[in-house]
């Protein structure tokens, strides 16, 4: 089997799955559980909820992320007002953040209003899943 061909089976897989868990987090969260999901030619997007994102954080689910096999093929992005965004620097043009998925949706559980977007990218045969942070930005008064 062609390792891209192995890389996309592993993509789908662990998104398959992690749609599959986020589901599962709706059961507890209740009424004010919303999974949104997105999709379109290229992506696959499953946005959890604040509530999903803090039952996601005491779940495990940045450790379940950071597996062999899903984690090198994850790309990370953070917002710049994250505690972790000083972290990103370059090392023989690449782009490193010392951060782990945990401490990213432990981060966002952590915000008013923080979520967590999983995707999983058709024409990124490389890093073809993402993490995405996401709250609202304070308004100043």
């Amino acid at each position: 089997m062609k390792t891209v061909a192995a890389k996309r089976i592993v993509a789908s897989a662990v998104t398959l799955v992690a749609i599959a868990a986020s589901a599962g987090l709706l059961a507890d969260a209740g009424a004010a559980g919303a999974v949104t999901i997105n999709q379109n030619a290229r992506y696959v997007a499953v946005w959890l909820s604040h509530e999903e994102t803090v039952q996601a954080a005491q779940m495990g689910l940045g450790a379940f992320l950071e597996q062999p096999g899903i984690r090198q093929h994850t790309q990370l992005t953070l917002r710049d007002d994250s505690m972790y965004a000083k972290t990103i620097h370059t090392v023989n043009g690449h782009i490193i953040i010392n951060v782990t998925i945990a401490q990213m949706v432990n981060e966002a559980a952590a915000r008013p209003g923080g979520q967590i977007g999983l995707y999983y990218d058709r024409a990124a045969p490389t890093y073809p899943l993402g993490v995405n942070e996401y709250w609202p930005t304070p308004t100043h008064k």
